[in-house]
């Protein structure tokens, strides 16, 4: 079966499908881990407790009585750390040029602080190629809210969530479509979770990288 056109809105996760960030997220976390008292806690462990924004991630991490405290303390300290490490992954910016250059509508919808993604976005020189940006703490939702997604839709010019595709790396990206109605839901596994753990949400399709995302779901050569 030949791949499809590219849809008419695409829809990105940002930590683990577009960025690395997780050097950045651990130091904050472990930082806060610091201040509460706790013991520090190996990269990985942090890094496979990120999702659902940074309330979830806390709560994972030193309990849901302590989240919101946690939660404070890490929005407080991540700006002043937040580009150690990062990374664009290898076919970010090629997949949403040749998007756009395809005629799609590309944006990022992330669990993430609003303001923290508009200034990582920025710094990377990344959002001048994006329609849209949407993080949390700017809304009062997160994904997977399909009111999070509709608003995001709504924003880029009412777009159809029937012609819209979610991408990401993680189960949240995969219920943020199918609770938003989105024609699909992709995965890559560039972040925490590989494509067999990925594959028991049931996304449309899984792929290793970008490159291969573009290549199988739309026939494009990034």
């Amino acid at each position: 079966m030949p791949a499809a056109r590219p849809p008419e809105t695409v829809l990105f996760d940002l930590d683990g499908t577009l960025v690395d960030n997780f050097d950045a997220i651990a130091t904050a976390a472990n930082h806060v881990l610091e201040v509460m008292g706790f013991a520090p806690l190996p990269r990985e462990v942090i890094c496979n407790s990120v999702g659902g924004g940074a309330l979830g991630t806390m709560a994972r991490l030193v309990g849901k009585e302590n989240a919101p405290t946690a939660t404070r303390l890490y929005l407080d300290h991540f700006p002043s750390v937040m580009f150690e490490g990062l990374r664009v992954y290898p076919g970010a910016r090629e997949i949403v040029r040749a998007l756009r250059a395809r005629g799609s509508v590309v944006a990022v919808l992330t669990n993430k602080d609003h303001t923290n993604s508009l200034r990582l976005l920025a710094h990377l020189g990344m959002d001048k190629d994006l329609d849209g940006i949407f993080g949390t703490n700017a809304v009062p939702w997160r994904k997977p809210d399909p009111a999070f997604t509709s608003y995001a839709l709504g924003k880029l010019g009412d777009r159809s969530p029937a012609g819209a595709e979610m991408i990401g790396d993680s189960p949240f990206d995969i219920a943020t479509a199918r609770k938003g109605g989105l024609a699909a839901a992709r995965v890559v596994a560039t972040g925490t979770h590989s494509l067999e753990e990925l594959a028991k949400d049931q996304p449309d399709s899984g792929h290793p990288d970008l490159a291969t995302l573009a290549r199988e779901a739309w026939g494009m050569e990034i």
